[in-house]
């Protein structure tokens, strides 16, 4: 196992069955740096910030069709047709990965799907699914001329013309171009790209966001704290209005109590909204007996005492003033009574 250390960038040569525990090349650093480099199985890869795959060239089809320049949609339903006479397998058990270039040509590389799909497959359960893969063909710097990369047991062989073939006899290849420049794949492993990515169609990486909590953890600790802030703020302010409602509901009790001595206090607000009640209806009822005994025409020298007490009015009157008050509250089916009250008074209470 490698250690925790992250790289910018792995590349990875993917070769052989897919199935198969057969370590794997691999070099990580930076775009154009390789700071270290090895051999592992996959799941023992080193930690990246990018995992990028290097397919060898005995495994992929270069192909550059000219086409009339269309829809990358459009274009890719044409290139199995485009591409099946020059092809030696069906094309529909090839994944083709396409680019088209400004002169009308299209770079396209075939590569088995099923190998392909396993790989991906691979990878994908040990949560390490590639954001690229290039075919190494793609790596060699076109302004250098004719050039020579060896493989075992053959060699990559790029002449003046941009023209690629693979080799299996790496002897033939120098005595194709002698003068070819030989490149070493350590140093190429990790060169700038501008070739075709094959992961690209049905076989796209699922972009999927990354959480860094690393990064949040600071905004996270302030955002707690100021909830923290606002819940304590908030269950003290909660404590002081219910301080306030007891006292306030406290001294309602004393002050009920105070006002009527002997009634027990049970709901002091409702039992004040009670009396309240009570007290309007009585004022109501008072006011309107007065109003009837001044429209009886009964004159003030005539009435010697009035009171008011419990829901009923007491007043004492002269004979003469009884008898008339009296008919006409018996008259209108007002309920009285009335008793002598002395010399020349009568009580009448209504």
């Amino acid at each position: 196992m490698h250690s925790d250390h992250r790289y910018p960038l792995v590349r990875v040569l993917i070769d052989g069955d897919p199935a198969s525990p057969v370590p794997l090349r691999w070099w990580a650093g930076q775009t154009g740096a390789v700071a270290a480099q090895g051999e592992s199985l996959p799941d023992a890869l080193p930690a990246a910030n990018r995992l990028e795959w290097l397919i060898p060239p005995a495994l992929v089809g270069l192909h550059v069709p000219t086409l009339p320049r269309q829809s990358p949609a459009r274009l890719r339903a044409l290139l199995p047709h485009t591409l099946d006479d020059e092809l030696l397998v069906p094309v529909e058990s090839l994944h083709l990965a396409m680019q088209q270039q400004a002169d009308g040509r299209v770079e396209v590389r075939s590569i088995d799907r099923t190998w392909l799909s396993a790989w991906l497959q691979r990878f994908a359960t040990l949560h390490r699914s590639p954001a690229a893969a290039w075919a190494l063909s793609d790596l060699l710097d076109p302004s250098q001329g004719a050039q020579q990369l060896p493989l075992a047991p053959g060699a990559l062989l790029r002449d003046d013309a941009g023209d690629v073939v693979w080799l299996d006899d790496a002897e033939l290849a120098g005595t194709l171009i002698a003068d070819a420049t030989v490149v070493d794949l350590d140093q190429l492993a990790l060169r700038q790209c501008d070739g075709v990515n094959v992961l690209q169609g049905a076989l796209a990486p699922r972009v999927t966001p990354r959480f860094d909590w690393r990064r949040w953890q600071r905004i996270g600790t302030l955002a707690a704290i100021a909830l923290v802030l606002w819940l304590t703020s908030d269950i003290a302010r909660w404590w002081q209005l219910r301080q306030s409602v007891e006292s306030t509901r406290q001294a309602l009790r004393q002050s009920y109590a105070a006002a009527f001595p002997g009634e027990p206090v049970v709901d002091p607000a409702l039992q004040l909204a009670s009396k309240l009640r009570q007290t309007g209806k009585q004022a109501d009822t008072l006011t309107a007996r007065l109003q009837r005994l001044d429209g009886a025409g009964i004159g003030a020298s005539a009435i010697s005492r009035i009171s008011y007490q419990n829901g009923r009015l007491t007043l004492m009157l002269t004979p003469a003033a009884a008898d008339t008050f009296a008919a006409q509250l018996a008259a209108a089916g007002e309920t009285f009574t009335r008793e002598p009250a002395g010399a020349d008074q009568v009580r009448l209470q209504w």
